[in-house]
């Protein structure tokens, strides 16, 4: 899978001897959700179209198939959510200071700040890990369901209450954190936040 920027990208910029450019997380969330939903349509239609591997029956198939279709509507319900959140950066914008994503409630005002990411929402995620048990990796799904009950601002005008899987990607991206498909101790493959990244993220070294 093309990831962007690639090594083609990186030469590029060094060729032409100019700094690569900053990453709006709001536009990184974007293209890795279209990627999820371009790969999760692939690997639904393979498991539609392809025979059954030996020793698996009709039931097990079936399940499998309906397991990818659940993860396909929630992230085509992600991407959703991303092309309908605006983003009010315009012309006249400094270029120096580049625009969050800005809710329906939210005007013109909200791009003379860049609401990051705040310690915060890190530690109330390492709270989320802990009462699980620290788990090696918690479901972007299980994350936002346990995140949801919090009071108070996630980030970017978020409330805690207001978080969905997409806006927490979103939130997350500038600390180096994405989801990624690994299977949870409950048998479950799902895209799932990695405990050594938020740690990671967190400045705290896994001694264990």
């Amino acid at each position: 899978m093309t990831t962007f920027p690639n090594f083609l990208d990186t030469f590029t910029t060094t060729l032409l001897g100019t700094k690569p450019l900053e990453e709006n997380p709001h536009h990184r969330a974007l293209l890795n959700v279209f990627t999820e939903v371009q790969d999760l349509e692939q690997r639904l239609l393979t498991a539609i179209t392809a025979p059954p591997e030996a020793g698996t029956g009709a039931a097990e198939q079936l399940e499998a198939c309906t397991d990818l279709l659940l993860e396909r509507l929630a992230a085509g319900y992600e991407l959703s959510l991303l092309l309908s959140t605006a983003c009010c950066c315009t012309a006249a914008a400094p270029a120096d200071k580049p625009c969050g994503p800005c809710g329906p409630e939210q005007d013109e005002e909200c791009c003379q700040e860049t609401a990051e990411p705040t310690t915060g929402l890190l530690d109330a995620c390492s709270d989320v890990f802990a009462e699980l048990g620290d788990p090696h990796a918690v479901a972007s799904a299980d994350l936002v369901d346990a995140l949801r009950r919090l009071p108070g601002i996630a980030g970017n005008h978020w409330r805690y209450s207001d978080l969905t899987q997409a806006r927490l990607a979103e939130l997350l991206a500038p600390h180096g954190m994405q989801t990624r498909d690994t299977t949870l101790p409950d048998g479950r493959r799902r895209k799932s936040y990695r405990r050594e990244a938020l740690l990671a993220a967190l400045g705290v070294s896994d001694c264990c």
